[in-house]
């Protein structure tokens, strides 16, 4: 009986140091089973003895927080980014297809070449061209040295070159 006393009393104490007392009242509350004790002789008691189940000892837990400092400061306001203005590159006039320049061969006006002036940087002595219509009349021609001009009309057909050089368009 003494011992149930002391147990009795010392978990009063344990509870008393625990910081959550409400975890550890399911530890005071706790049912007594009987036991037997074994002697080397049967002893004859009027009740039994009673032992008080496994003792258990509270768990004490700690949590921890752990905080870090910031080694940057936080800005009082955010900057405003402004873009900076870039030149912007003066356009170049793009040559019409039609204009650049062409060499040997038979062109439609207006879908190959443009209708004007041309001129050919040719140097030989057997330049022939021609001009027709869309029956295939010989509007205007030329043989003979390379390096002239030749006038298209928008209302000619098609153009043929040949051994007169290179061709530029100069002028409508």
């Amino acid at each position: 009986m003494k011992r149930v006393i002391l147990i009795a009393i010392l978990i009063v104490a344990l509870s008393a140091c625990a910081p959550k007392p409400e975890k550890l009242q399911p530890l005071v509350e706790q049912t007594l089973t009987a036991i037997p004790t074994n002697t080397a002789y049967p002893t004859y008691t009027p009740l039994p003895t009673y032992t008080p189940a496994n003792t258990q000892t509270p768990e004490i837990r700690y949590y921890t927080r752990v905080v870090t400092a910031s080694s940057t400061p936080t800005p009082l306001h955010t900057p405003t980014i402004t873009n900076t203005p870039t030149k912007t590159p003066t356009s170049t006039p793009t040559l019409d297809p039609l204009k650049k320049g062409r060499g040997d061969g038979i062109y439609l006006v207006g879908v190959d070449i443009a209708p004007g002036v041309w001129r050919s940087d040719g140097t030989g002595s057997s330049c022939y061209w021609e001009i027709t219509n869309a029956y295939g009349d010989i509007i205007n021609n030329h043989f003979g040295l390379a390096g002239g001009t030749a006038y298209i009309s928008a209302s000619a057909f098609q153009v043929m070159f040949r051994n007169c050089g290179y061709w530029t368009w100069l002028q409508p």
